[in-house]
C-alpha cells in the first residue's frame, strides 16, 4: 500500500505540472485536453460495460440463483435505488470537491460493487452490490462531461461530447462477445472479477494523467454567483430547474434512459428467448445492435457543429435535431409490433437504440449552454440524477409485461410502450427546447 500511495503521489505531481514557456503551454494544453477526452472515454466504457454485464449474463445467473423474471427484474432496478440520490447529493457538491479525486473515488466503488459477485452468493449480496454500483455510477456521466467542458468553449464541445458518450457505446460493444465468451468459456462470476481489475487499473491511471481545465474559472459576470443566502440559492436552482429547455431536455432524457435501462437488462434475453438466436449471436448481435450509436451519433454531433458554424442557431442545430432523432427512433419502436423476420427487427431495435440514446449527446450540451458556468456541474448531475430515475421503472415494467403476455409479445408491447412515449416527448421538444431565449432569461434573472 504505501508502494501503491507513493507512486500514485508521484504521479499526481507530474500530472499537475506546467510548463513555463508560455507558447509551450498552450500547445501542451491543447494535446493535454484530448488526453483527458480519452481518459474520460474509457471512464464511460468501463461504466457502461459494469452496467451491461447483467443482462449478458442474465440467463445463467437467473438458472443458477433460481431466480423468476420479477425477481431479475427487481436486481436490474436495483442498480437505480441510489443512483438517481447519489447524482443529486455529489453534484451539490461537485462544484467545490477537486474532480481528479471525485472521478477516481467513483471508479474505485465500481470495482468495490463488482468484485463479491466473482464468487457464489446470494440474492441479497447480488442485490446489495447492484444497488452500490449505481450509487457510484450515478454521477458518472454528467461530472465526467463537466470535466470536458472545463477544457472546451461552447462551441467547441460537440466533438469531445460526442466521443466521451460514445465510451459509453464502445462499453456495450466490447461487453457484448466478450464478456459472454469469458463467461461461456468459465463461468458468468468470471465476468464480474474481471470487471472490478480493470475498475481498479482505470483509477490507478486517471490519478497518473487527471486534471480539470480553466474554463470554469472565466464565468460570464452576468452569471457569477453572489454571497447570496441559502434562499436566494435555493431560487436560482428552482429557476433554471423550471427553464423550458431543461424541462425539455429532461423529458427526452427520461425516455432515453428508460430505452437504456430497459436495453442492459432484457435486450440480449429478448434476442435469445424472443427471437430465437443462441447464445453467442445473441452477444455479438446485441453488440452489432449497440455500435450503430457510434457512426449515427459521430454524424449527429458533425451535423450539428457544422450547422453551428454555419450561424445555424442551437435552438435547431441541437434542439429540434435531438426531437427529430426521437420521432424517428419512436417510429421505429412502434414497427416491432408488426411481423418482419428477426434480423429486420434487431435492426429496427439497432437504429431506434442509437438515436434515443442522443439524447445523452445532446442533452448535456444544451443544459450546459444556458447554465451559469459556477452551477454548471451540480444542474449537470441534478438533471441527469432526475431523468435516471426512469432506471427504476423502466425495467420492471418490463417484467411485468413478461409475466403477463408471455416473452414475444411482452417484450414488443414493452418496446412499442416506449416507442410512443419516445413520439410524444419528441414533439415536446419541438415545442419546448429554445438555448438562447433560456439563456437570456436566465441572465435577466441573475441580473
Amino acid at each position: 500500500m504505501p508502494t501503491f500511495l507513493s507512486s500514485t503521489k508521484r504521479c499526481t505531481a507530474l500530472a499537475d505540472m506546467a510548463p513555463a514557456h508560455p507558447t509551450h503551454a498552450r500547445e501542451t494544453a491543447q494535446g493535454r485536453r484530448w488526453v483527458i477526452v480519452a481518459s474520460l472515454f474509457l471512464f464511460m466504457l468501463i461504466n457502461f460495460a459494469d452496467k451491461a454485464v447483467l443482462g449478458l449474463v442474465a440467463i445463467p445467473l437467473m438458472h443458477d440463483m433460481q431466480l423468476t423474471h420479477g425477481q431479475f427484474g427487481l436486481v436490474g432496478s436495483a442498480f437505480f435505488v441510489l443512483f438517481s440520490l447519489s447524482g443529486i447529493a455529489v453534484g451539490l457538491i461537485a462544484d467545490r470537491i477537486n474532480m481528479k479525486w471525485l472521478l477516481a473515488a467513483l471508479a474505485l466503488v465500481w470495482a468495490v460493487a463488482q468484485l463479491p459477485l466473482a464468487w457464489p452468493t446470494s440474492f441479497a449480496v447480488l442485490l446489495l452490490c447492484r444497488v452500490l454500483l449505481g450509487a457510484g455510477e450515478g454521477p458518472a456521466s454528467p461530472l465526467a462531461l463537466h470535466v470536458v467542458y472545463t477544457w472546451f468553449d461552447d462551441h467547441e464541445r460537440n466533438l469531445p461530447t460526442a466521443i466521451v458518450q460514445q465510451g459509453a457505446t464502445a462499453g456495450v460493444i466490447i461487453a457484448g462477445p466478450l464478456l459472454t465468451y469469458i463467461s461461456q468459456r468459465w463461468h458468468w462470476h468470471a465476468t464480474f472479477l474481471m470487471l472490478g481489475a480493470v475498475g481498479i487499473g482505470w483509477t490507478v491511471l486517471w490519478l497518473c494523467l487527471g486534471k480539470t481545465g480553466n474554463r470554469q474559472h472565466n464565468p460570464s459576470p452576468t452569471f457569477a454567483v453572489e454571497a447570496a443566502g441559502p434562499r436566494a440559492v435555493s431560487l436560482r436552482f428552482r429557476r433554471m430547474l423550471s427553464d423550458r429547455t431543461v424541462i425539455g431536455v429532461m423529458l427526452q432524457c427520461f425516455v432515453g434512459y428508460a430505452v437504456i435501462a430497459i436495453g442492459f437488462t432484457w435486450v440480449p434475453a429478448y434476442f435469445r428467448l424472443g427471437l430465437g438466436f443462441a447464445a453467442t449471436q445473441a452477444g455479438w448481435l446485441f453488440a452489432l445492435q449497440v455500435a450503430a450509436q457510434i457512426p449515427l451519433g459521430i454524424a449527429l454531433a458533425m451535423t450539428s457543429h457544422r450547422m453551428l458554424k454555419r450561424g445555424v442557431p442551437s435552438k435547431v442545430a441541437r434542439g429540434k435535431l435531438i426531437s427529430a432523432a426521437c420521432v424517428v427512433s419512436g417510429f421505429a419502436y412502434c414497427s416491432l409490433l408488426f411481423g418482419a423476420p428477426p434480423f429486420v427487427k434487431v435492426a429496427l431495435m439497432g437504429l431506434a437504440s442509437a438515436l434515443a440514446i442522443q439524447t445523452f449527446t445532446f442533452g448535456p450540451m444544451l443544459v450546459a449552454e444556458v447554465a451559469p458556468a459556477a452551477r454548471r456541474g451540480a444542474l449537470l448531475a441534478i438533471t441527469n440524477s432526475i431523468v435516471t430515475t426512469a432506471g427504476l421503472i423502466g425495467p420492471v415494467a418490463m417484467g411485468k409485461l413478461l409475466g403477463a403476455a408471455g416473452d414475444a409479445r411482452g417484450y414488443e408491447i414493452g418496446f412499442a410502450v416506449t416507442g410512443t412515449l419516445l413520439l410524444i416527448v419528441g414533439a415536446a421538444g419541438f415545442a419546448l427546447i429554445d438555448p438562447q431565449q433560456s439563456k437570456r432569461r436566465m441572465e435577466g434573472a441573475a441580473g
